[in-house]
């Protein structure tokens, strides 16, 4: 399903992202928008967020503690572990 939205231009070029598209397209304030033109229409997105940014000390805990989870739970392997069967199973060790 397709949503119209409109929003005015103002004299120096500039209009307004609707908050819901800025939800949607997790556009946050002072997030740069990339606009896209074929001679007839426009479409504007967004960059996705960096997933390696910290956005603070909270962000930090919660990342952390993910990440514990995840080794807990054998979702994440050691890396040397990992390094070794893989140059078992090609002959390199």
């Amino acid at each position: 399903m397709v949503t119209m939205m409109s929003t005015k231009l103002t004299k120096g070029g500039q209009t307004t992202v609707p908050k819901e598209v800025r939800t949607a397209l997790g556009i946050a304030d002072g997030a740069r928008v990339y606009w896209s033109f074929d001679g007839r229409r426009a479409w504007v997105s967004a960059a996705p967020a960096d997933p390696l940014e910290v956005t603070g000390e909270d962000d930090f805990y919660a990342r952390l503690a993910e990440a514990e989870g995840a080794r807990a739970t054998g979702r994440v392997r050691d890396a040397r572990a990992v390094s070794s069967e893989l140059r078992a199973r090609h002959g390199l060790a």
